[in-house]
């Protein structure tokens, strides 16, 4: 079975991306869909390169592993965490690398609560993930434009699959 996810991309006024959101339909009631959303614990189980993810109710501090051909770069970041249910969740930068990210899920009910429309964004600062990263993107300036894009889909993704699962 196929699906479609629609991406949309900010570009900020030096011409680079600086927020993403995707979003996509899926064939759940909103209640099945929150109910995989809001388990902000299991993030690191569904979501790839989080590595893990540890809560002290309304904060996180999330773990990024990115493996690199041999070897793995981690990075770590602290974000407040904030629902309202069956409606959003958001993880709001307060400190560590990436530097200003905010991650977030939408869910609106479709045909009268018999489907949801499941949207991400994602927005942070790609330049703050170290020297591996500012390398790599000095070198692949392209790679810039699907940074952000690519992290809102999977985001999408990750849900969609782990609401089949």
């Amino acid at each position: 079975m196929t699906h479609s996810i629609d991406c949309t991309v900010d570009i900020d006024a030096a011409g680079l991306p600086c927020a993403a959101r995707a979003a996509l339909r899926l064939e759940r009631p909103v209640a099945d869909v929150w109910k995989v959303v809001e388990d902000v614990d299991r993030y690191a189980d569904r979501i790839p390169m989080m590595h893990r993810v540890r809560r002290d109710i309304d904060r996180a501090t999330v773990d990024l592993k990115f493996k690199v051909a041999l070897f793995s770069v981690g990075f770590q970041f602290v974000v407040d965490v904030e629902k309202k249910h069956e409606s959003y969740v958001e993880l709001r930068w307060v400190s560590g690398e990436p530097r200003g990210i905010r991650l977030r899920f939408d869910l609106e009910p479709l045909d009268d609560g018999k489907a949801c429309r499941l949207r991400s964004s994602a927005t942070f600062d790609a330049m703050s993930l170290g020297w591996l990263a500012k390398y790599f993107l000095k070198h692949h300036p392209e790679i810039q434009f699907g940074v952000l894009p690519g992290v809102s889909v999977t985001l999408v993704e990750s849900m969609r699959q782990a609401l089949a699962g």
